[in-house]
């Protein structure tokens, strides 16, 4: 991607452009869906763990074991509509600067593959629950046990993944106060949800108690990430890439005619 990139010519780059604003509506549309779906998956995925209780949590998802396998299939949607919109805001902002949009861009296709990667989990989980196969080997405790040790593993490769999600939201953000296409201060609220994303999620991967803080941390998150995330798909999909109204300019006064 990065060499045919730069092996184009600015004037070839320029013909074959996408317009702004239809990049501006296809990442807003992207991001409206993968927001929806993500509250979804993740509600149906982290709403069956029940952390000192690996017997509830099993018996929970073995009760909607329909549901909980739904999201994996809307998490892997998610993460596809997240390459278009990492695209789509590359395309946007190329103009302001291809390098800084396209090192945004690349750490948003991270964020994508380190979470493809802890959902692989997920498959597990469904195994273990099943009791078929190879798992009967294992007595019903041994099975509730590695349950747990796979939803940790989906959620600390998760919060992994949202650390370089946090660092490509304050890449945009750089970006978005040097472009002359997009309001400084929104650029200033995507950069703050980003350091958001970085420092929260660092802290649930370091901190070995992070579960008795969890409230708290979500809490902080969302405060720093909701006006950034929510206000930049807003303005995609209703102002980005809009052509600005001409200012009426005022024509000089003659000062020998005035006087």
């Amino acid at each position: 991607m990065s060499s045919v990139i730069a092996d184009a010519s600015p004037q070839q780059a320029h013909q074959t452009a996408i317009p702004q604003r239809r990049a501006a509506l296809i990442a807003g549309l992207a991001y409206v869906l993968l927001t929806v779906l993500a509250l979804f998956a993740i509600r149906v995925l982290d709403g069956s763990t029940q952390p000192d209780n690996p017997a509830a949590t099993v018996a929970h998802i073995v009760n909607s074991k329909a549901l909980f396998r739904s999201g994996l299939p809307a998490f892997f949607i998610v993460l596809i509509a997240d390459v278009v919109v990492a695209w789509a805001l590359y395309v946007f902002f190329q103009r302001t600067s291809r390098e800084l949009s396209l090192f945004a861009a690349w750490f948003r296709l991270l964020y994508v593959a380190i979470a493809a990667a802890a959902l692989l989990n997920i498959p597990v989980i469904l195994k273990l629950v099943d009791g078929t196969g190879s798992v009967t080997a294992l007595e019903k405790g041994q099975r509730d046990v590695q349950v747990m040790l796979s939803l940790d593993a989906y959620n600390y490769g998760f919060f992994l993944a949202l650390v370089f999600f946090g660092v490509h939201l304050l890449l945009l953000g750089f970006v978005m106060v040097k472009s002359d296409d997009a309001p400084s201060i929104l650029g200033m609220l995507v950069a703050l949800a980003g350091l958001g994303y970085v420092v929260i999620n660092l802290a649930r991967v370091v901190l070995p108690d992070y579960r008795d803080y969890e409230n708290l941390l979500l809490l902080l998150l969302a405060v720093l990430a909701v006006p950034g995330e929510f206000g930049l798909v807003g303005w995609l999909l209703w102002r980005g890439g809009k052509a600005r109204p001409a200012a009426v300019s005022t024509p000089p006064v003659d000062r020998d005619l005035a006087g």
